[in-house]
């Protein structure tokens, strides 16, 4: 699980904004990325980070991560 803090935000957090993930790491980025595509639920891909984003049924992005960066 990922926390974050966003310095200086003073209005509470509204559950599903778009700052509030889970992020989860896996041994076989690229392998979970093609499963991901194949399911349709990738969301979002950042190359220049190495990270994407897939979202679930209720609407809530989930930030998957590999497991060792090179």
């Amino acid at each position: 699980m990922e926390l974050t803090w966003n310095l200086g935000r003073t209005e509470p957090y509204d559950n599903g904004g778009g700052d509030i993930h889970l992020a989860f790491t896996v041994d076989d980025y690229d392998a979970a990325l093609v499963h991901h595509i194949q399911m349709g639920c990738v969301v979002k891909v950042n190359e220049r980070m190495g990270i994407y984003f897939i979202e679930d049924p209720d609407g809530f992005w989930i930030e998957i991560i590999p497991a060792k960066r090179s």
